[in-house]
């Protein structure tokens, strides 16, 4: 089975297009995620590559990352719209696996909104302190009692230094935590430590080489595939699934499936 453990649900991509996308790449279930933000606007080829190039250098990884997050086209959202995410996944059961897209700088208001969306059905916890600017440390109350349900948790690191991770994984030792975009901004100081897991979504900031590095460098059982489509899935005249990067037949999808189990 094939799971795509990173995709969004957009105005830009409603259900039945993105089932559309999904059935004509093999994917059989998909990790639904609240949109982030208004429509991400697409980085032109130029662009790609000038992130990538800037990636590869450790030195200007915060710099650029932080650059990035100050463009005014970022317009997040405050407030992810989880319930068009719980109510795709009532109408598709067997394609959408749920998961609460929480604030943790909302604080108190946040921890109400897991409540409502854990007993409404969601699966997982998708925290995103980049585009809402706190840092994964911040999040330790939510973190907790994500561990306490055996709830994973899919992160978007923000600005934070690469030890906010490991002091997370410290004080929750049973924590299934999901680095999105192989660890972006950090990548090799967070493959180096035990039990963290990764996402190679989005081919703008994980490129196949980084693909490869990664899983030379954490292995097959620590890989997830998926696409933060719909971002990471057009293609210039819609919305297509490019050709998958090279991972083992586990990290298409059992990985991710061993988390929810």
């Amino acid at each position: 089975m094939i799971v795509d453990s990173h995709a969004h649900l957009e105005h830009e991509l409603p259900v039945n297009q993105l089932l559309q996308a999904m059935d004509r790449a093999g994917i059989d279930r998909a990790v639904l995620l609240a949109a982030a933000q208004e429509t991400m606007p697409s980085i032109p080829r130029t662009g790609t590559a000038l992130l990538r190039g800037c990636l590869r250098v450790e030195a200007l990884r915060i710099p650029v990352y932080r650059i990035a997050r100050k463009n005014r086209r970022l317009k997040p959202f405050t407030r992810p719209d989880n319930d068009s995410v719980l109510e795709a996944a009532r109408a598709h059961p067997d394609r959408f696996i749920p998961f609460a897209f929480l604030n943790a700088s909302l604080g108190a208001e946040a921890q109400d909104e897991f409540d409502r969306t854990i007993d409404a059905g969601a699966r997982g916890v998708k925290l995103h302190p980049w585009l809402h600017d706190y840092r994964l440390t911040d999040a330790l109350p939510l973190l907790q009692r994500c561990e306490e349900r055996g709830l994973p948790v899919l992160a978007h690191l923000g600005l934070g230094p690469a030890e906010d991770v490991a002091e997370v994984l410290d004080k929750l030792p049973r924590l299934n935590l999901v680095l999105a975009h192989g660890g972006i901004p950090h990548f090799e100081k967070l493959w180096r430590l035990p039990r963290v897991r990764f996402d190679v979504a989005l081919p703008a900031l994980v490129s196949q080489s980084t693909v490869r590095r990664l899983l030379a460098a954490v292995g097959p059982d620590r890989v997830l595939f998926g696409s933060d489509a719909p971002a990471g899935i057009r293609d210039g005249h819609g919305h297509r699934y490019p050709e998958p990067p090279p991972l083992p037949d586990r990290a298409m999808g059992d990985n991710a499936l061993a988390l929810l189990t």
